[in-house]
């Protein structure tokens, strides 16, 4: 109900149809290609990444970071080349592609809280910091889209809106 009360104070926002076919291009790229990476091959590869003990339970800053690396790697080299050769494939290079977004937040974010808490298991931070990270991290696109986080304390709204 907040969400379509607010849309009657907003005006509409107006979208070119260069953005649109802009957009459209960007969505059905993976079909035009010819070669390039198949989606499972790079989810595959991911879950090599993400899914090991000391990367998705017991972290440490520098086996985060060697996974970022590789991370970075999928996010600069293999997504952009992402091709599939029917809607279901289309589909399944999205999803990659987000697999690969959602795996950079998680490990800047393991990163950035230098504490344990909950399933966040620090080898190099093993002690719980309330007075440090009482705090959610936001993460978010700055006007580049260049990935930014942010602490923010609990029981707090953040500022930037």
């Amino acid at each position: 109900e907040a969400a379509a009360q607010y849309t009657e104070t907003v005006d509409p926002v107006q979208i070119s149809s260069e953005q649109l076919a802009r957009v459209h291009k960007q969505i059905l790229a993976p079909l035009k290609r010819e070669a390039g990476y198949g989606p499972a091959w790079v989810t595959q590869t991911l879950q090599g990444i993400m899914i090991p003990n000391f990367v998705l339970y017991i972290k440490k800053e520098s086996l985060l970071r060697a996974a970022l690396a590789y991370v970075e790697e999928l996010r600069d080299h293999h997504m952009p080349m992402l091709r599939a050769a029917d809607l279901h494939e289309l589909r399944l290079a999205h999803e990659t592609a987000n697999m690969i977004i959602s795996a950079e937040m998680k490990l800047r974010a393991s990163l950035m809280r230098t504490e344990s808490r909950c399933s966040h298991y620090r080898l190099d931070y093993p002690d719980l910091d309330d007075e440090n990270w009482r705090a959610w991290i936001n993460i978010f696109s700055d006007n580049q889209g260049e990935m930014q986080l942010e602490k923010q304390p609990f029981d707090t709204w953040p500022a930037r809106t």
